[in-house]
């Protein structure tokens, strides 16, 4: 029988590696027999399906996508729980990519902050790993990175090298810093807003920015009074994503399916539909 290909169809997924990360956060990689992910953008998230249990979207962490791609998974419900039960060898469903990610094509040529909260770190990775692959088509990158402790930090040893590269400007920030493995920079105490103040931001850049909803409306005060334009700021939102396709009804908030929509959006566009920050609250994976 002629087997049918499309893309709402999963692709098996061999886990390649499993990384601890920090706490209940691992970094799983995949390997894939397609090229069909190869297609897929920092900011785009793929569904992640293990057989008998069900799925969930997962944003794609890594910004080189060929025949294997990562995840940073963190275990929160039925889905991730089952994830964390496998074992390199293991395989499960990914389909996608799907959504509308960052427009690196418009940044181009441009000064690039990414802002990132959190797990909000994992999209950005993408991101940074995209632009520093291709250093020579941007201008200044700053990179600002805030979560609550310093022992929750994702991707330590990346944020180690990044540190040490002169064309990008890293800031990292923590409510509560008395743990810090980063020497010699020592991390910061306070919030991602206090790390915008302290960063040569002014109205030229294009800003990337992904975190817990409540850091938004904050980040967004400190941008304008750099006088950074609606038209410069890119959130990604990933309400209550659920199928990836807009059937589901999930994140169907202000006449848009978040998950077709976005989950990247420019602030100009969101004029309209401020629900889309204010009631962001993510979902269980």
């Amino acid at each position: 029988m002629m087997q049918i290909s499309t893309p709402f169809m999963p692709e098996k997924g061999v886990i390649r590696s499993i990384v601890p990360m920090a706490q209940d956060n691992y970094l799983f990689e995949f390997k894939t027999d397609t090229d069909r992910l190869a297609a897929c953008k920092p900011g785009q998230f793929v569904e992640l399906w293990v057989p008998g249990v069900g799925e969930c979207p997962i944003s794609v962490c890594s910004g080189r996508v060929t025949e294997s791609i990562q995840l940073l998974v963190r275990r929160v419900g039925r889905v991730t729980n089952a994830l964390f039960q496998m074992s390199e060898g293991d395989w499960a469903g990914l389909r996608g990519p799907y959504g509308h990610g960052f427009p690196v094509e418009r940044y181009k040529g441009q000064n690039l902050c990414m802002v990132a909260g959190g797990l909000g770190i994992a999209p950005i990775r993408s991101l940074w790993q995209y632009v520093l692959d291709h250093r020579q088509d941007f201008g200044k990158v700053i990179l600002i990175y805030g979560m609550r402790h310093s022992d929750e930090m994702l991707f330590r040893e990346e944020l180690k090298l990044l540190l040490q590269r002169g064309d990008i400007h890293v800031f990292l920030a923590a409510d509560d810093a008395t743990v810090c493995e980063l020497p010699p920079f020592a991390m910061q105490v306070g919030r991602v807003t206090d790390m915008i103040r302290q960063a040569a931001i002014d109205h030229d850049f294009q800003v990337a920015i992904c975190g817990p909803p409540v850091m938004y409306k904050y980040v967004i005060e400190e941008l304008k009074a750099k006088h950074v334009t609606d038209q410069n700021i890119w959130l990604s939102l990933e309400r209550q994503m659920k199928c990836g396709i807009g059937k589901c009804g999930h994140c169907f908030i202000g006449g848009r399916f978040t998950c077709q929509a976005g989950p990247v959006f420019q602030l100009a566009d969101l004029k309209f539909v401020p629900e889309l920050i204010e009631c962001d609250n993510g979902g269980a994976q």
